[in-house]
């Protein structure tokens, strides 16, 4: 009876905290400070990963403004065409048609498969080893939890184990991971 008193049991908790920082970014090292002490056993963040908003939204703005350039001599060839056929009205909508079949086609991903396989790791909090390729051929190899999935801007916000630092990380840089 005496055994059972003295074996330490797990709980599990469901909080909200809030941090008061100058960025997301700070804050969110700060709560990770915090929760890689001795007290805390294993945790999840499943919310409040602002990282890589400025860089998702910089991309959307160069996206939508390479379709409006690419639509615009489509819609200046439309134009011409139809004026010496048609009035000008059935142009203005084979424009709008046409752009419509630029924004509408889809593109394959190659790393869909990676994407998913690293969603997995976030959802489980795996620890993953990256071997990461920068810029003129450095590589790295980092244990690793996954923080933030991004396929839209091909980001992945990953929190570095060793280091206790959160880095931002682009697809086409994992040359190769292995779960832990």
């Amino acid at each position: 009876m005496e055994a059972s008193k003295l074996q330490k049991r797990k709980f599990l908790f469901n909080v909200d905290i809030m941090i008061e920082e100058d960025t997301n970014g700070r804050a969110l090292e700060k709560l990770l400070h915090q929760l890689n002490s001795e007290l805390v056993t294993d945790y999840q963040i499943k919310q409040g990963i602002e990282l890589g908003k400025t860089i998702e939204a910089s991309l959307k703005e160069t996206i939508l403004k390479k379709v409006d350039t690419s639509a615009e001599p489509v819609k200046s060839r439309t134009n011409a065409a139809s004026a010496e056929t048609a009035p000008k009205a059935p142009s203005a909508s084979n424009a709008k048609v046409t752009k419509a079949a630029v924004e509408k086609r889809p593109e394959a991903d190659p790393f869909k498969q990676i994407w998913e396989e690293m969603k997995t790791f976030q959802q489980s909090n795996t620890l993953v080893r990256l071997s990461i390729v920068k810029e003129k051929g450095v590589k790295l190899s980092m244990p690793c939890r996954i923080l933030n999935t991004d396929p839209s801007s091909g980001n992945l916000t990953v929190y570095h184990v060793d280091e206790k630092k959160v880095y931002l990380l682009k697809i086409n840089e994992i040359d190769d991971f292995q779960a832990r």
